[in-house]
């Protein structure tokens, strides 16, 4: 609005107009009347917003959370209304305001961005160009007449009311209410919003008393609940405070936090008072790696340990036996685990919840298994199918075979014996067959003509349920008749193969004139080796060399040998030898022997075998 406003008042005698001219001094005066009246009922403008006021809302925006706000979805016609919140906006000095629901259209809109601006009066509208009083943009599809993308427009905030503060002081996730939200901060710093108060200080500890609140502490699958407390701490040090997770009593120590223990606070004392408090609390589980109660892990935090570790079944002692290690909870399924067997020393993995242990390294074989057929005939073949008199059929129809069939592996196919003949048998006239669940164009032959003393013999494919299908074309309604025999079938069998596994290794290192024993991991139990390579890949040895390889871990069942090998040349041989591992630990034991006085030798070794299961 204006500072000021000018009305005509140079009259003089003898004017024509002036009837005219007091009709726009009265309109200019009404309108400024309108506008003042809209300040002064709180509606728009700048004089609704006090100067203080003015400087708090220091940037245009909604003042609440849910001023001028509207739902979106699908509307319904024929006028496609939404409703629009009651609401206030700031925007550049000026304050506009509404108090009541406002109903607004989009009847007749085509699909677009649109922007919810306001007018003179603090009334919500809908445009197509965004000005000065924008609230909200969104997005309108005609042809779905759905709102959506709703969003504040850019540059727009949001200006705390009295009702976002009140939302402030009440939290529904734990059902609770603050009077300040100095109150709520403080908890929150406290570690409310995590532990829920649990063990929190119990503000103001007194001297050498360290006060907490009650709390509760899981461990595995009890829990166990502390009331509220204190403890005592030592005067000059760093106090440890700490909950057993057994029995949920807290305690203090001045050497560290203990091994099975849930940490709390450290504590700084000095004369007599306390003066720094570290919350050590975390959202940790206590456990042991039996599953059990009574000890704990710990990550990081044991004694000795110069790097964070991971320690599992942290309470063992002496000579433990068993499997401990890391488990997958999955469900109804079977669970998955990764543990250490103490009583091999090896790590083991299942995927069947243990009911089988795989050593980690070891292949998961797949030894050639191939799917063969043999043929089973019937020395008096069945009928399995006998019908007379009928007509043309209206989908193909099972015939299910696995009251005839024994194959505990399955059957590929059937061999049918078929007697088809018509009251007036044609080239249309017939019954086709196919296997269960494929496309319903059978090929030639697997068709049959009518003509009963022309029987026919097919081979047809079967389901894994011993089943296929058959359509009969009829020339009536009950002129088509039908037998099958089952001749035999094509039973399915697995054999057994080997598969071939290469096995590498690289920088094995003789000194001068000496020999080592290598015990090299994860080769073959059993298996025909038909490519071995031995070649020095560094150092200065001139003189020849000796590889042995054996069977057993005292080095005394030779395998294969081979000596006098020159160090220039890689030496390679093809002619097929039988390797094992008397120990059934997947091994080769290799011994090499260098016969150079005055050079060591570096070498690689390539075994290349057919491995038996």
């Amino acid at each position: 609005m204006a500072n000021q406003i000018s009305l005509f008042l140079d009259w003089v005698f003898g004017m024509t107009d002036y009837i005219e001219r007091h009709a726009a001094n009265y309109a200019l005066i009404e309108s400024v009347l309108n506008q003042i009246l809209g300040q002064l009922t709180g509606q728009s403008g700048g004089i609704s917003v006090p100067y203080g006021l003015q400087e708090i809302f220091d940037r245009r925006g909604l003042i609440g959370r849910d001023s001028y706000d509207f739902e979106e979805g699908i509307l319904t016609g024929p006028d496609y209304n939404f409703q629009v919140a009651p609401g206030a906006y700031w925007s550049n000095g000026t304050f506009y305001r509404k108090t009541s629901p406002f109903t607004l259209s989009m009847a007749g809109k085509e699909s677009g961005v649109y922007f919810l601006n306001l007018d003179a009066a603090g009334n919500p509208l809908v445009s197509s160009a965004a000005d000065a009083t924008i609230t909200r943009q969104f997005s309108w599809d005609a042809g779905t007449h759905t709102i959506s993308g709703k969003a504040l427009y850019t540059g727009v905030n949001i200006l705390f009311d009295g009702g976002d503060y009140a939302d402030m002081l009440d939290s529904a996730a734990r059902g609770k209410s603050f009077t300040r939200v100095a109150d709520r901060l403080e908890e929150l710093e406290q570690g409310g919003d995590i532990f829920g108060g649990n063990y929190a200080q119990d503000l103001p500890h007194s001297g050498l008393s360290f006060k907490f609140k009650a709390g509760k502490v899981r461990n595995d699958s009890f829990i166990t609940d502390t009331p509220a407390g204190q403890v005592a701490l030592t005067n000059g040090a760093t106090n440890y405070v700490e909950v057993d997770p057994v029995t949920g009593v807290v305690a203090a120590n001045q050497t560290g936090f203990t091994s099975g223990q849930i940490p709390l606070y450290q504590v700084l004392t000095a004369a007599n008072a306390i003066t720094i408090v570290n919350d050590k609390r975390t959202p940790a589980v206590a456990g042991t790696g039996g599953g059990g109660g009574g000890g704990g892990h710990t990550q990081g935090t044991d004694t000795g340990t110069t790097a964070p570790t991971f320690i599992i079944d942290s309470d063992a002692a002496g000579n433990p036996t068993g499997r401990a290690g890391l488990e997958v909870e999955n469900g109804d399924d079977p669970n998955a685990a990764l543990k250490f067997n103490r009583d091999t020393g090896k790590w083991e993995y299942t995927g069947d919840g243990g009911a089988s242990w795989k050593e980690l390294g070891e292949a998961d074989l797949d030894l050639g298994a191939q799917e063969l057929t043999k043929y089973v005939p019937q020395e008096d073949p069945p009928l399995v199918l006998e019908t007379l008199g009928r007509g043309s059929s209206f989908d193909y129809e099972d015939l299910d075979l696995s009251p005839h069939i024994s194959a505990p592996l399955g059957a590929a196919a059937a061999v049918l014996r078929v007697q088809f003949w018509d009251a007036a048998p044609g080239e249309g006239i017939k019954v086709l067959f196919k296997k269960r669940g494929s496309p319903g164009n059978p090929v030639t032959a697997y068709t049959v003509w009518s003509g009963v003393n022309d029987p026919g013999t097919i081979v047809v494919p079967l389901d894994t349920g011993l089943a296929c299908q058959y359509y009969v074309f009829a020339s009536g309604a009950d002129t088509a008749n039908i037998r099958i025999f089952l001749q035999g079938f094509l039973e399915k069998v697995t054999g057994v193969g080997t598969q071939e596994k290469t096995f590498s290794q690289d920088n094995i290192s003789c000194p001068a004139n000496s020999q080592v024993n290598l015990t090299l991991e994860n080769f073959v139990n059993r298996g025909l080796v038909h490519y071995f390579k031995i070649e020095e890949t560094s150092g200065l040895p001139t003189n020849v060399f000796d590889v042995h390889l054996y069977a057993d871990s005292s080095f005394s069942t030779l395998l294969y040998k081979v000596e006098n090998i020159g160090p220039g040349t890689p030496f390679e041989d093809w002619l097929p030898f039988w390797a094992y591992d008397a120990g059934r630990e997947k091994k080769l034991r290799l011994r090499l022997i260098n016969h150079d006085a005055s050079h060591a030798g570096t070498f690689s070794l390539t075994v290349t075998a057919e491995q038996f299961a």
